[in-house]
């Protein structure tokens, strides 16, 4: 497998680094991109659609490319991984799911990678704000298991909360979920999500909620709960409530978070990135500072001693936790990217899918998900 990255503040930039990188020598059949939504993303998708290169990706909260020869946290930019990938060994679906519930939408990805591979792993992107994560995963795993490999990210728009994309070589859309499925039978594909924040406060229990959409907590309106908690007014939230997820205190499966990403004043309501089940056990949590980078540098210790040979890394990091330590999180990523010393290419999220240690695949707030691919040795 031949990688090449690159990074771009525009889309003639990017152009002019694709003719120079693009040669007899190699020709990328696939293009990972990850896109400020102030870039022209039409024009990006023409762009490849020319080159005929397959186009997956989304816009973000900002980009980070890491390689040896440049390590990059960018906003307002874009970062491309190209590669050549095997015919015959992936596949993408764009599930335009304006008519779908997140669930159903699930179910119909979940179908399609079981048809494509006996063995397969997917990577995931999702509008950020229309999808609930929770609900997506699960469809997944209804129509394959508990264990199927799968990892991703909701995407962003530089924090304004107003419209993500995912986009292919066809154009960007809205309220969509962009699949890549890869037969394992040719890939390693294996990760981890690591977060670090932790709960804070009494517990409290959610008394009405449907889907994402949480009404009431402990029978007080949601949203007056949050304001008086976090002490803030309307127009803090929902980028402060960011910060402090709910954390939802699973009985059968690891505890997880749950971020606000969307605000209903009139119904004094909180919309969340995934499900908060009417009857959950919650309590708010937040960071505890820079003690997060040395526990996700811990874990990923552990897991690049489980998997140390990797082709590149991809990395799926919630938007808080550049919220919450600034530019230091720079080492979280660097860490990661110099112990295997390949490339690393990702974009802060509003959400993250991904397995834990225990191979169960969960949707996530506040992590940092790490995904290795590796092209198997015997793969021809």
């Amino acid at each position: 497998m031949k990688i090449k990255t690159l990074e771009s503040d525009s889309i003639l930039e990017l152009k002019q680094k694709l003719s120079t990188n693009i040669t007899s020598d190699f020709k990328p059949n696939i293009a990972i991109v990850f896109a400020s939504v102030e870039l022209e993303i039409v024009e990006l998708c023409e762009l490849f659609d020319k080159e005929n290169i397959k186009l997956y990706g989304c816009t973000t909260c900002g980009e980070f490319l890491y390689n040896e020869k440049e390590q990059l946290i960018t906003d307002g930019s874009l970062v491309c991984l190209l590669m050549d990938l095997l015919p015959g060994t992936f596949n993408f679906n764009l599930l335009k799911n304006n008519n779908y519930s997140s669930i159903e939408s699930g179910k119909q990805i979940g179908l399609w990678a079981k048809e494509s591979f006996k063995n397969p792993g997917l990577i995931i992107l999702a509008s950020g704000l229309e999808t609930d994560g929770e609900m997506l995963v699960r469809g997944i795993q209804n129509k394959t298991n508990d264990t199927i490999k799968m990892f991703g990210g909701l995407a962003g728009d530089d924090a304004k909360f107003n419209k993500t994309y995912v986009f292919t070589n066809d154009g960007m859309e809205e309220n969509s979920v962009l699949a890549m499925v890869l037969d394992l039978d040719f890939y390693e594909m294996n990760g981890i999500a690591s977060s670090g924040w932790v709960g804070i406060g009494a517990d409290k229990i959610i008394t009405k909620s449907e889907g994402n959409i949480v009404y009431t907590i402990d029978n007080e309106p949601a949203l007056d709960v949050y304001k008086t908690y976090l002490n803030v007014a309307d127009d803090d939230l929902p980028e402060i409530g960011i910060e402090f997820p709910l954390l939802l205190k699973n009985v059968d499966r690891q505890h997880v978070l749950r971020a606000v990403l969307n605000v209903d004043k009139e119904k004094k309501s909180l919309i969340f990135a995934g499900s908060v089940p009417q009857g959950s056990v919650v309590s708010f949590s937040s960071s505890p500072g820079f003690e997060i980078i040395e526990f996700t540098k811990n874990n990923v210790a552990k897991f690049y001693e489980l998997h140390k040979q990797t082709d590149l890394l991809i990395l799926f990091s919630c938007m808080a936790r550049h919220n919450a330590l600034g530019p230091t999180i720079s080492e979280e990523i660097e860490d990661a990217w110099r112990k295997w010393n390949v490339p690393l290419i990702g974009f802060f999220t509003y959400g993250e899918i991904g397995n834990n240690f225990n191979s169960t695949c969960d949707f996530h707030n506040q992590t940092f998900t790490l995904v290795s691919i590796k092209q198997k040795d015997n793969a021809i």
